[in-house]
């Protein structure tokens, strides 16, 4: 009679041991499900503009979850700009590259691409997150809207030109076209009406406009640029919206803060002196 007791006992002992083993597998694949699921940049409500190296091209895929759309711009790799981080002129497909040697990896062209076009950029699909990856894939794989592809050559912002060393390539000739630039617009995120301020303190000719050029492009007035002699090399964004002043702030490498203080200005941007 003892023994079968003991037996029974050590049944149940193996089944509560059982369930336990399950309930930790379980919670160990909810987390794991949860970090890869996690996103970094992706919402899901907005626009995500992410740059990839396509070969002879630059180019930016462009979701737009509201639209249900995707876009492509393509823009040559042999096209001249002035690189951020005062790095001189390359062409732009060769700053992948450069960005890697002078380990600052792809906001090296993200950035230049900002400065030169004036298109709100900050991604680059290596430093998405798995949770990103999978989420544009799923948007890619179900999307049902519109998928278009703009040749930014075609568009007449670039030039053909030839250059020194003979081989032919593009020269940026004027302004993105409003066509394409609508596309950037972030008024449906962040509302309509917004107004900004920047105070140029970098001591560089036209380095506020073409931030200020930025700036519109996601569909923000900027009311006011004043001049400062001040010599912080820091470059701040200030505002109450936290979602608005983070995007910024990662296009153009700046620090944030968040303000409670009452202003006319939704967004105010401080350029120090350092090097765009």
């Amino acid at each position: 009679m003892k023994r079968r007791v003991a037996r029974r006992r050590k049944k149940e002992n193996r089944g509560w041991l059982k369930w336990i083993i399950v309930g930790v597998g379980l919670l160990l694949v909810l987390i794991a499900a949860v970090f890869f699921l996690r996103t970094k940049y992706w919402n899901s409500k907005g626009k995500l503009a992410v740059v990839i190296d396509r070969g002879q091209d630059v180019v930016i895929y462009l979701y737009d979850s509201k639209a249900d759309s995707q876009t492509d711009v393509v823009i040559p790799g042999n096209t001249q700009v002035l690189a951020a981080y005062g790095l001189g002129t390359w062409k732009l497909g060769s700053l992948w590259k450069l960005g890697s040697d002078e380990k600052i990896g792809g906001s090296l062209i993200t950035r230049t691409i900002s400065m030169n076009l004036g298109l709100p950029v900050f991604v680059w699909w290596d430093n998405l997150s798995v949770g990103d990856k999978l989420r544009i894939s799923l948007f890619s794989l179900f999307n049902r809207g519109s998928k278009d592809t703009i040749f930014l050559s075609e568009t007449g912002s670039l030039k053909k030109t030839v250059f020194l060393d003979g081989e032919n390539g593009y020269l940026v000739n004027k302004d993105v076209p409003e066509e394409v630039s609508s596309l950037f617009s972030d008024q449906e995120e962040f509302g309509s009406f917004l107004k900004a301020k920047i105070t140029d303190s970098t001591g560089s000719y036209g380095v506020a406009n073409k931030v200020g050029r930025i700036i519109e492009t996601m569909g923000i007035k900027v009311a006011s640029i004043s001049k400062d002699s001040g010599f912080e090399s820091d470059c701040k964004v200030s505002g109450k919206n936290k979602e608005l002043i983070r995007k910024v702030a990662l296009i153009l490498g700046c620090s944030q803060r968040e303000t409670k203080d009452s202003t006319s200005f939704d967004l105010e941007i401080y350029l120090g002196n350092h090097q765009y």
